[in-house]
């Protein structure tokens, strides 16, 4: 229908080029008339205008109607990112439902015991001054580090290790180099181990040393960078020995547990003549991208022998 003028016109169709039933339509809104607007709204946008709160408003400077009453109307919609907000909302219930369902099954299947243990108030919490059991501060100084879960040292004080310098407190000490086997040929610190799988952090688990205050067996890990493999296995360490000893709370089999600061890259910057070979390979080398994919997967993948590893060192997985 075509109203005459464009003042008054209210709605116009326009059948489309082709000839389909689709047309297209358009609104066209002045200033002389809100009954129109009015009837355009549906009850449920009716119901969140107070239109009697509008018009105690009219001394305001509006600038249309269609300020005055869609805007209002349709700013939830805005607020909820997209067209269909009750769809929206639907869908992020859903999505929260679910995240917090698995969570809790990830939860429960990989350290919920300790999870309940250590928010019991008879059950003292692990401390970023002391070791993980609780029983001793620490015996190396630490910095706060971009891994604020784990204690982190400077290559520093690595380099102090490694020197003899707290040979008085630390009666042996092994560095885990979680880097791919090719980063660490290239040139690794030295006496560091290479264990970049799981498999390998489950064996290192069950080589339990004694550690007394003044005779302290400690763990540094490091990967490249220190942001990405290195805190993961640490991380999957401290869960697995969490687990081995959930009825000997707060025992553990290595209780202190550090991370490198920056990772092989900043101790090579520093101490070069603690490497072996003095040089370094990063994980992105051109040289090595088929090498990369080979031990990215196997970093990841699980063998039927590792998950019967796992089976026989009582471990749930």
């Amino acid at each position: 229908m075509d109203g005459g003028s464009a003042g008054s016109s209210r709605l116009k169709w326009t059948e489309s080029k082709t000839g389909s039933k689709m047309v297209s339509c358009s609104l066209q809104f002045d200033e002389s008339s809100d009954d129109d607007l009015e009837k355009l709204m549906t009850p449920s946008s009716k119901r969140k205008l107070d239109l009697s709160h509008v018009s105690h408003m009219s001394h305001m400077s509006i600038a249309s109607p269609m300020q005055e009453y869609v805007s209002p109307c349709f700013q939830e919609l805005f607020q909820s990112n997209g067209p269909r907000p009750k769809r929206f909302r639907s869908f992020e219930s859903r999505k929260n439902l679910f995240q917090s369902t698995v969570k809790n099954q990830f939860s429960e299947s990989i350290g919920a015991s300790e999870c309940k243990e250590n928010h019991s108030p008879d059950v003292a919490r692990e401390q970023k001054d002391k070791t993980g059991d609780g029983k001793f501060p620490l015996c190396l100084p630490t910095i706060p580090g971009n891994v604020q879960d784990l204690h982190t040292i400077t290559p520093q004080i690595l380099s102090d290790l490694l020197q003899g310098v707290y040979k008085d407190t630390v009666q042996s000490f092994r560095i885990i180099d979680c880097r791919y086997p090719y980063e660490y040929a290239g040139g690794h610190i030295k006496g560091a181990e290479n264990i970049f799988t799981e498999e390998g952090i489950l064996h290192l688990l069950h080589q339990k040393k004694s550690h007394t205050e003044n005779g302290r067996s400690i763990l540094i890990f490091h990967c490249e960078f220190s942001s990405e493999r290195g805190p993961r296995k640490c991380r999957f360490l401290r869960n697995k020995d969490r687990q081995l000893n959930k009825d000997k709370y707060p025992n553990l089999n290595h209780p202190e547990v550090y991370l490198l600061h920056g990772g092989y890259k900043a101790f090579y910057q520093n101490y070069k003549e603690l490497c072996e070979p003095p040089s370094y390979v990063p994980m992105l080398h051109k040289e090595h991208a088929n090498d990369l994919r080979v031990f990215r997967k196997k970093s990841k993948s699980w063998t039927a022998g590792e998950k019967k590893q796992y089976a026989l060192m009582n471990i749930q997985i």
